[in-house]
């Protein structure tokens, strides 16, 4: 074989292996630039290779397009706006436009089942909007707006309400929005055609525990409560149980941040700031416990490898992303390779192939 062509497919074995995973951070610490981007690999589950790929202000939450070369990003402001770029070959950021979120404080969005459409949760104001996305890739106007009213029973953190997510069920056909300062997921039909919503019954959690957080699985919803540090399963709409996510015996101060389950429902990862742990659950006809992974130091946001064989953890206040490799038999998990700096990370993000 010819020296060059076995160049080329050695390079391109090893491009292969490498995956990309972007990162949402904070920039008012002043420790970081705006989002930035790492080299997974798939093998051996180590990182390299960090770069900033656009300098923006206070991207805390990302989402990628599933079959076009997009990210949306917001600004978490009090004059909240949503970002659309483009992704380059190359894996950097261009930006093609922004526009207002049509609340205070973006926290997070999400990109619906067809592609067509994202819908942004504003956190200090309340509020949701749901944008087009446009042909080229830009992002409309909001063609449709709720402003969340009520409270609940917290003295400093449930005065008014706070939409903390947004999630579109499997079918698109319904978008769920948990509102911490509502003690609610307020549940929503969607309309694809429009982007219009309509709102229906929505899911109660207890009193206090502040919804943040969910994750959809095929019959179940699991909702991550931050100011009560626990899980909340509901089945067809009627609450099974709620679950702490904190180690037995923990006293100080904590308070969850993300929720995932892998690809065949079989595991149910919690964050927890302040006993900066990740709680592993099996999932069963109810949630068990199989214990808890000491990481970094306030993690945030975490995501699973497309294959769910390892999990990136970002640890906020220490300016981190490790890897860790998961035991499909257990959902424990243990660090692989060493972590690479990024400045307070808080949304982790793999980038469709």
């Amino acid at each position: 074989m010819p020296k060059i062509l076995l160049v080329a497919l050695l390079l391109a074995g090893e491009l292969l292996a490498q995956q990309t995973v972007y990162v949402g951070t904070r920039t008012r610490t002043g420790r970081s630039q705006g989002i930035y981007r790492i080299r997974f690999d798939v093998i051996t589950g180590s990182l390299s290779n960090v770069k900033l790929v656009a300098e923006t202000v206070d991207p805390s939450f990302l989402a990628l397009h599933k079959t076009r070369p997009l990210l949306f990003s917001v600004v978490a402001s009090e004059q909240g706006m949503l970002k659309s770029f483009a992704i380059e070959a190359d894996g950097e950021l261009r930006l093609l436009n922004q526009v207002s979120s049509k609340g205070a404080g973006p926290a997070h969005l999400q990109v619906d089942r067809s592609g067509k459409w994202v819908t942004v949760a504003n956190y200090t104001s309340g509020s949701i909007a749901v944008h087009r996305i446009e042909e080229d890739g830009r992002l409309s106007d909001a063609v449709d707006t709720v402003q969340h009213v009520g409270k609940s029973v917290h003295p400093t953190r449930q005065t008014g309400p706070h939409a903390h997510s947004v999630n579109f069920s499997a079918d698109n056909k319904s978008l769920y929005v948990a509102d911490l300062g509502l003690d609610e997921v307020k549940l929503y039909s969607f309309d694809a055609a429009s982007g219009k919503l309509k709102a229906i019954d929505p899911l109660r959690t207890p009193p206090g525990s502040g919804p943040r957080h969910l994750a959809i699985g095929k019959k179940r919803v699991y909702v991550l409560n931050e100011l009560s540090s626990s899980v909340s399963l509901f089945e067809k709409g009627r609450l099974i149980e709620t679950v702490s996510t904190l180690p037995a015996g923990f006293s100080g101060v904590s308070t969850a941040a993300e929720i995932v389950i892998d690809g065949n429902e079989k595991f149910l990862y919690a964050s927890n700031r302040g006993a900066d742990t990740l709680a592993v659950f099996a999932i069963g006809n109810r949630l068990k416990k199989m214990g808890e992974v000491k990481v970094g130091q306030t993690p945030r946001g975490f995501v699973l490898s497309p294959d769910g064989k390892f999990l990136l953890v970002g640890s906020q206040d220490e300016d981190l992303v490790q890897s860790y490799r998961i035991d499909g038999s257990t959902g424990m998990f243990t660090a692989v390779g060493k972590p690479v700096i990024v400045g307070t990370p808080i949304c982790l993000r793999f980038a469709f192939r």
